[in-house]
C-alpha cells in the first residue's frame, strides 16, 4: 500500500505491468491521471482523478472492492460494472458522475454497500436494485 501520502501525477504503467499484483490501494494521495483497469481489489479514493470510469472495470471478474469516491470523475456510471459478480463494496461517491444508475446493478448479487451519494446522477431508481438481497448500505 501506498496510501495517505503526497505522491502526485499519474499512476506509472509500469506499476501496472507488475504480473503478481491483484490489490492496489493508493488512497490518500493527489493522484490523477486514468484508472487502472486491470486489478483485483482497487482503492483510489481521496485523490484527483478526473476523466470518466473505464467500462474495462467491468472484465475484473475477482474486483470484490472499488473505491472511488472524493475524486473528480464524471460521466456515467459504466453499465459495465454489473457484470463484476464478486463485487461486494461499490463507492463512488463524492463525485461528478451524471446520469442514470444501470439496471445492471441489479445483476450484483454479493454487493452489500453502494454509495452514489453527492453526484449529479438522475433518473429513477431502477427496479432491479430489489434483487440486491445481501445489499446493507445504500
Amino acid at each position: 500500500t501506498l496510501s495517505n501520502n503526497i505522491l502526485s501525477g499519474s499512476i506509472p504503467p509500469e506499476l501496472l505491468k507488475l504480473s503478481n499484483l491483484n490489490e492496489l490501494y493508493l488512497n490518500g494521495n493527489q493522484l490523477n491521471g486514468p484508472i487502472p483497469s486491470k486489478l483485483g481489489d482497487l482503492a483510489l479514493h481521496n485523490n484527483t482523478f478526473s476523466g470518466s470510469i473505464p467500462p474495462e472495470l467491468g472484465k475484473l471478474s475477482k474486483l470484490e472492492y472499488l473505491y472511488l469516491k472524493d475524486n473528480q470523475l464524471n460521466g456515467p456510471i459504466p453499465p459495465e460494472l454489473g457484470n463484476i459478480s464478486n463485487l461486494t463494496e461499490l463507492i463512488l461517491n463524492n463525485n461528478n458522475l451524471n446520469g442514470n444508475i444501470s439496471p445492471e446493478f441489479g445483476k450484483l448479487s454479493k454487493l452489500n454497500e453502494l454509495y452514489l451519494n453527492n453526484n449529479k446522477l438522475n433518473g429513477s431508481i431502477p427496479p432491479e436494485i430489489e434483487k440486491l438481497s445481501n445489499l446493507e448500505k445504500l
